[in-house]
């Protein structure tokens, strides 16, 4: 399964060389230089190489290779598939209702195992968005959190989670702008969700561990 997704990666790769770069950094407010495009995923920054098209994560240590197949699909297609100039509507709608058939298995699949995984963390799941540079929002329903994360600078997605108790389950919904198909095709959104919920598990883990963020809130004051 691993070597065949690292052959789909590749294969993207092919497929982004076939595009115009200069519409893509025309398109969307994208950093480059004679060498990269820049991007910042999820509190992550990205850089692509204009002459290999190879994607490339910043560690602590510098650039390193990234494979991720979440990741690179998910960036090559917001550089690759829209149309034109593609703008937000600034009405956000639920995943089910984007598709444009019913094949397409329920978000709540996906969701439903971090529900369980964030139960009783409300205020680190709070930190946690922030940490991904989002904003709170009005709490819609009494939700517990309630965040606009940018996944890509332009491009953001509305994070919302109920605590569960002894009667019903943590419930977590993801809501997508109503033009988001313009920007990537709709199989390309789970894989933004999927990382989505992933990123969050990993900016938790430390925040949710007594002592651990203590220079984190530092900062903040």
């Amino acid at each position: 399964m691993g070597s065949n997704y690292e052959k789909q990666v590749f294969a993207a790769r092919e497929i982004f060389l076939k595009y115009d770069q200069r519409i893509m950094t025309e398109r969307f407010p994208i950093k480059s230089d004679e060498k990269y495009l820049y991007l910042k995923f999820l509190g992550t920054d990205y850089r692509v190489c204009r002459e290999n098209g190879e994607i490339e994560e910043q560690k602590e240590e510098g650039y390193v290779p990234c494979l991720d197949y979440q990741v690179v699909m998910a960036l090559y297609d917001i550089l690759c598939y829209p149309k034109g100039r593609p703008a937000l509507s600034g009405e956000w709608r639920t995943l089910a209702s984007l598709q444009v058939t019913h094949s397409s298995p329920s978000a709540d699949k996906f969701t439903a195992p971090y529900g369980k995984l964030f139960s009783g963390k409300a205020g680190a799941l709070a930190d946690a968005c922030k940490r991904l540079g989002g904003r709170r929002l009005d709490v819609p329903a009494s939700a517990d959190v309630s965040w606009e994360i940018p996944v890509f600078s332009f491009f953001p997605v509305a994070f919302r989670f109920w605590e569960g108790d002894e009667e019903f389950s943590s419930v977590i919904t993801l809501l997508w702008d109503k033009n988001s198909l313009d920007f990537m095709h709709f199989e390309t959104l789970y894989y933004v969700m999927n990382h989505l919920l992933e990123r969050l598990k990993e900016v938790i883990r430390p925040i949710a561990i007594p002592g651990c963020y203590k220079e984190d809130k530092k900062h903040e004051k």
